[in-house]
């Protein structure tokens, strides 16, 4: 939680933090901007002072809107330190935030984060260090600071959440609908014109859909079908006819267009009809996905929720990624994932050696087993993503309906 940095800062001994980018493309700004959405923003935390952001002339009322105390970048333009350096960029940068960093108190050990391309954050970095002895650069392996802090959500995210869940799942019904009102001619539904209708189709209403409830898409969605639903990212063909009886996966994970939180979730269905063997596998993974969501308790390691799957699944025969690292078929991923300002954050639900994460009060993440066998033409996977809120309560914000066939007139 955000009100967890000041202690994270400690634990780490850091004196300062400073973060810099564009609130669209670092969800580490995005996360103390609170939803204001900047270009080229520097933030800075200090353990004596309150914290300040820079910000561009242009984008002043929306810097102001963050509560921040805000300076401009104007106050150090980079021009009159380009004249001062002969048109030397680099060195132009280092002299103005050795002024900008000097003048708001920043000494001591100073943990940078944010987003810029790796060659220039190492060759800024290493001149900035050397021209301030006085400060000490620390990097960070993550889990880091801030995806610490981000793992656990305090009330206000959670609501945020929940209303981006709340949408994604009206998006799910409307796109079951529109698919629904087609006609059926043998295996297939068409469109108006006669035309078999598509997954390019179904894809272009759901952005509609999306957009309708002020949602949009960074990556695309998964609606795979067939062998293309046996490889778990295969985000499908949009020109493969939707087919009756065929395994659809259709992953969704939307984020709100304003606070930028992301909401996940997968149901893999058979439209009109399903056969016997394909439904056992659906069961199957509906089995482990309700064993799973039954043990889900806080201080249970994030590691013991993989175990239990990865039991079901071998039982019943279907190599893992425990008893087969290498593995393409069966189940080949880890059980879940953070979710927030990024569609994957911390806790991981995984054996990782390193992975000693424990469920806690804030916790955000999903719940997702799976099935795949691309070369014998199925994938089935089933996702909700859950919550503890600050009283240790499980809360499902997917809360959707698991239909196996849809179906059809």
């Amino acid at each position: 939680m955000k009100s967890d940095i000041s202690r994270l800062m400690q634990e780490r001994q850091l004196d300062a933090i400073v973060v810099y980018g564009n609130t669209s493309a670092s969800s580490d700004l995005a996360y103390v901007m609170g939803g204001a959405a900047l270009e080229r923003a520097l933030y800075v935390q200090t353990q004596s002072a309150a914290p300040v952001l820079f910000a561009s002339a242009l984008e002043r009322e929306v810097a102001q809107g963050t509560g921040y105390a805000v300076r401009l970048w104007n106050e150090f333009p980079i021009n009159r330190y380009l004249q001062e350096h002969a048109g030397d960029r680099l060195q132009a940068m280092v002299a103005m935030w050795s002024d900008l960093l000097g003048d708001v108190g920043v000494t001591g050990r100073v943990g940078f984060y944010g987003s810029l391309d790796l060659g220039f954050s190492y060759c800024f970095l290493t001149a900035l260090a050397a021209a301030n002895p006085q400060i000490e650069i620390v990097g960070e392996m993550p889990p880091n600071l801030f995806s610490q802090a981000r793992q656990s959500k305090d009330a206000h995210e959670l609501a945020l959440m929940q209303d981006v869940a709340r949408r994604t799942t009206a998006v799910i019904d409307a796109i079951f609908a529109f698919i629904q009102g087609h006609k059926v001619a043998g295996d297939y539904l068409l469109r108006a014109g006669g035309e078999r209708l598509t997954i390019g189709d179904v894809k272009q209403r759901m952005r509609l859909e999306l957009a309708k409830r002020g949602l949009e898409a960074p990556h695309p969605t998964i609606f795979s079908q067939g062998r293309d639903a046996g490889v778990p990212h295969n985000t499908g063909q949009s020109d493969m006819p939707l087919q009756l009886g065929q395994p659809i996966i259709f992953d969704i994970f939307p984020r709100d267009s304003h606070s930028g939180y992301y909401h996940d979730i997968t149901r893999s269905f058979f439209l009109g009809y399903v056969s016997d063997e394909l439904a056992q596998h659906w069961h199957h993974v509906k089995a482990a996905f309700d064993a799973a969501m039954a043990k889900l308790e806080v201080g249970r390691l994030c590691s013991d929720y993989q175990s239990l799957v990865c039991d079901l699944f071998e039982s019943q025969g279907y190599p893992t990624t425990r008893s087969q690292p290498d593995t393409l078929v069966g189940y080949n991923h880890s059980l879940g994932h953070g979710l927030g300002l990024d569609v994957h954050e911390q806790p991981g639900l995984n054996l990782r050696p390193d992975n000693d994460t424990r469920l806690q009060p804030g916790h955000v993440f999903t719940i997702e087993p799976g099935l795949y066998y691309a070369d014998e033409g199925w994938g089935i996977r089933i996702e909700d993503t859950v919550a503890f809120d600050e009283n240790g309560q499980l809360l499902n914000l997917s809360s959707y309906p698991y239909r196996m066939v849809i179906p059809l007139d």
